[in-house]
């Protein structure tokens, strides 16, 4: 008999058929999903371990919806399919279909699931309504700088929280200092990566300056208008003015601006500074200098992306790379020092903005000796 070819022993045998069996059934018990949780316009596909999530979170998913669709002046699509994977770290929309992506295998979810769904498919939900709006025109390559700022902006005025907001002028005003702004396309591609405040900071503050020249409604023309224009057309059109006048008064703003600490909201812990190594003390002119930096977050993720380090003598701004030891996690940053540097003692600004837009800024200082 075939089955006794296969399994010689037919305890064995019974016993790995009865295994395996258990073990399918355990996978397909694992990926199984939950789309019976709806609402007048949102329907939730969720694990259904997670349920509780999903019924704790859809009366506010419907309350985000009502808000879109006034704010994008009824363009929302009328049900919109809302799925919530463990699977992946990354969020989106797809258009066609109606429905956004929460991507919850990610970092700052770990520190409120519910928190982090509900601003996470805000931003999505916004992303899609903007898309509509737009007949996919804020998608393309050149926009997408509006499109992440949009998008953050109408998340956090739904949750009444743009005071956050306020940390993505001080991430603007480095990330300029690191390389220099300009409309698109002078805005390197990989700062639009990370679904983080860093990404959106471009566009919220360019956004922001809009508002503030030309008023809410006609922000909202501008996106309205991407549909069939280019981002210079749709600016000379909404605002009736030309796109280096609108670029130029954004930049300045950007340029002036002063970073200093920021508490969002009371009683939240912001990011701490733990620890500073050298890889030399003192430093050597010509060399570069490694900074190691250990940061802990408070009560919302902090981000590699959100913390840079001034170098006070040369006023250059830098962003390090995360790293691992022994010892724990830290993020490395390479200065370099001047052959031409005196010996003496050099200042250094540190500043982390946390994924709830808390902001600190610490003071260090390196030895060079020649």
């Amino acid at each position: 008999m075939p089955y006794l070819k296969l399994f010689p022993h037919s305890a064995y045998g019974w016993a790995m058929a009865c295994l395996c069996s258990l073990l399918f059934q355990a996978a397909l018990y694992s990926q199984t999903v939950d789309d019976s949780i709806v609402s007048r316009h949102i329907r939730l596909r969720i694990p259904s371990e997670r349920q509780w999530l999903g019924r704790e979170s859809i009366t506010e998913l419907e309350r985000c919806w009502e808000f879109l669709h006034g704010a994008t002046g009824g363009r929302m699509p009328s049900r919109v399919l809302v799925v919530i994977s463990w699977e992946s770290s990354r969020s989106g929309i797809d258009f066609r279909r109606g429905s956004v992506t929460v991507g919850m295998n990610h970092p700052a979810a770990s520190h409120d699931l519910r928190a982090f769904l509900l601003h996470a498919a805000a931003r999505e939900l916004a992303a899609l309504g903007l898309s509509s709006l737009s007949s996919g025109g804020i998608d393309r390559p050149e926009n997408r700088f509006l499109e992440e700022g949009m998008s953050e902006l109408l998340a956090h005025e739904f949750a009444n929280t743009t005071r956050r907001l306020s940390a993505a002028w001080a991430i603007s005003h480095y990330l300029d200092r690191m390389h220099p702004f300009a409309l698109p396309p002078g805005l390197p591609a990989d700062w639009l990566n990370g679904q983080n405040l860093r990404a959106a900071a471009p566009g919220i503050t360019f956004l922001m300056t809009c508002r503030e020249l030309y008023g809410r409604d006609r922000v909202m023309k501008l996106i309205a208008s991407l549909s069939g224009k280019s981002l210079k057309e749709s600016l000379a059109a909404a605002f009736r003015a030309q796109a280096p006048e609108i670029e130029a008064e954004w930049l300045k703003r950007v340029r002036s601006f002063q970073p200093a600490d920021i508490s969002a909201s009371p009683g939240e812990a912001p990011p701490v500074l733990n620890k500073i190594e050298f890889s030399m003390e003192p430093a050597k002119a010509g060399s570069v200098l490694e900074l190691r930096l250990s940061a802990g977050a408070g009560t919302f993720g902090l981000e590699t992306s959100g913390i840079f380090v001034v170098d006070g003598a040369s006023g250059k701004v830098f962003q390090g790379v995360q790293g691992r030891s022994a010892g724990g996690d830290f993020v490395r940053f390479e200065i370099p020092v001047d052959a031409d540097r005196a010996s003496g003692k050099y200042p250094l600004q540190i500043m982390a903005a946390d994924e709830g837009g808390n902001l600190r800024i610490w003071e260090a200082a390196y030895l060079v000796q020649r």
